[in-house]
């Protein structure tokens, strides 16, 4: 699942390939009924030649066999529950936990599972057949070790599941519906300059400025200073009689406000490999540019909301045709409007959002474009 950015272990996946083509092998229909008419009829021709009991009886069970083998096998296939999960091992690396649950006591020898896994942001699909023996009870779990080295969600699930009878005669299929998702945020510090630039929209004690970015008017209220408050609200007047720094509360006076509208771009393989190849022929920042934004995105949101600072939050959903935007003023605001992102998809127009957004003149506020 390279370019889903999910790559299995190498050791494990072609373990995994050799087992696919035995069982492949072993599960074809063709083959089994083939073999076990051969043995049928060679019973039949023995017991016929030598007239004995014993070979009367194994004619018997080969006629039994597969009756008692196909009804066995459906009972338990009935019962079949599939769970997947994303796990994170002690190590800190990510897995996918596979697991097929047989709480009817009796194993199966031969099992097949349809795997879908995508990423929302990248848009990226793969569909893979994989093969097991289920034991009983929860003994039967597949972990697929995975390199997750892109921010955005990823999901799993497993939507066809398919058994063979203990003779490999028949088969049984049946759609199931187990999901799962592991979202990947940027691990990162707030952006500095960010608040080096919301200091500078502080105001004079007695009077408003016009401009650009003001979102403070008539001082409403007088409070200790808290970690956060700008420096510009800081009433230096009572913190020197009162002998401890003291703040001012504004009500709001503008509209006018921040805004960060992130570029979900990312251009594709072939658009990297004809503008952002090197000399050397490599190239690994192009196919990094939509992480690169969606991190700096986090760290400019980070500075804001670590300063006290409301701001909007926007991007462009290309599937939608339409922008998307949320007032943020915690953390678990900024969660929300960027997991949103990720499940809107990437696009590969370089500066989409910024051209529409100014098209349709929403310029206002103190812009922060990040692409």
């Amino acid at each position: 699942m390279a370019d889903n950015n999910l790559t299995n272990n190498k050791n494990t996946d072609s373990r995994r390939k050799w087992l696919g083509k035995i069982m492949n092998y072993s599960n074809s229909l063709t083959a089994s009924w083939l073999s076990y008419g051969f043995l049928f009829m060679a019973s039949i021709l023995i017991s016929a030649f030598y007239l004995q009991s014993f070979f009367y009886l194994v004619t018997i069970l080969l006629i039994c066999l597969p009756i008692f083998s196909y009804n066995l096998t459906k009972h338990a296939f009935a019962r079949l529950e599939p769970d997947i999960a994303y796990i994170t091992r002690m190590d800190s690396t990510t897995a996918l936990s596979i697991s097929i649950n047989n709480p009817s006591r009796l194993p199966i020898s031969a099992a097949e599972f349809s795997l879908h896994t995508e990423s929302t942001l990248y848009g990226n699909r793969e569909d893979i057949i994989h093969a097991l023996s289920l034991g009983v009870g929860n003994g039967s779990r597949l972990i697929l070790p995975l390199t997750i080295n892109k921010y955005g969600i990823y999901t799993a699930s497993i939507y066809e599941l398919k058994v063979y009878d203990y003779l490999h005669l028949f088969s049984f299929t049946k759609e199931v519906s187990a999901e799962t998702s592991y979202t990947r945020f940027p691990d990162t510090d707030p952006k500095e300059e960010v608040t080096d630039m919301i200091s500078q929209e502080g105001f004079d004690e007695y009077s408003d400025t016009i401009r650009r970015g003001n979102t403070t008017g008539n001082v409403t209220d007088i409070r200790e200073y808290q970690p956060g408050d700008r420096l510009s609200r800081i009433h230096w007047k009572l913190t020197e009689k009162l002998d401890k720094l003291i703040v001012k509360e504004s009500e709001a006076t503008s509209s006018n406000e921040f805004t960060v509208l992130l570029e979900l771009y990312q251009p594709s393989k072939e658009e990297c490999d004809r503008l952002y190849i090197n000399s050397d022929g490599q190239n690994t920042e192009a196919y990094n540019l939509l992480d690169d934004n969606i991190r700096e995105a986090y760290a400019v949101s980070l500075a804001f909301i670590n300063a006290g600072q409301p701001f909007i939050f926007m991007y462009y959903n290309s599937k939608e045709g339409d922008f998307v935007s949320l007032r943020v003023t915690s953390r678990d605001d900024l969660v929300d409007i960027m997991t949103q992102a990720f499940y809107s998809g990437s696009y590969s127009t370089k500066d989409l959002a910024l051209d529409i957004y100014e098209r349709a003149g929403l310029n206002k506020g103190t812009l922060v474009h990040i692409a």
